[in-house]
């Protein structure tokens, strides 16, 4: 496989985790499927949780794009 292929595949692959990562915050952030519940987080820590999830889903997605437009 050429390099650059291989760039947009990681890149894209990368950026995706880093979509998941966020969605993943917000549905436990918001208790939809009652996470909350099933992980027993307290309520403290699930801020900081939310703010872990989003600062690394954000890297991820930047990084990721980085990587796949990168010339």
């Amino acid at each position: 496989m050429d390099k650059r292929k291989i760039s947009k595949v990681v890149g894209l692959a990368q950026a995706s985790v880093g979509v998941a990562a966020i969605i993943f915050a917000f549905i436990f952030f918001y208790n939809i499927f009652g996470l909350q519940g099933v992980l027993d987080a307290s309520e403290t820590h699930v801020r900081l949780y939310l703010w872990v999830l989003i600062i690394f889903g954000l890297l991820s997605i930047i990084s990721g794009l980085l990587l796949f437009y990168e010339q």
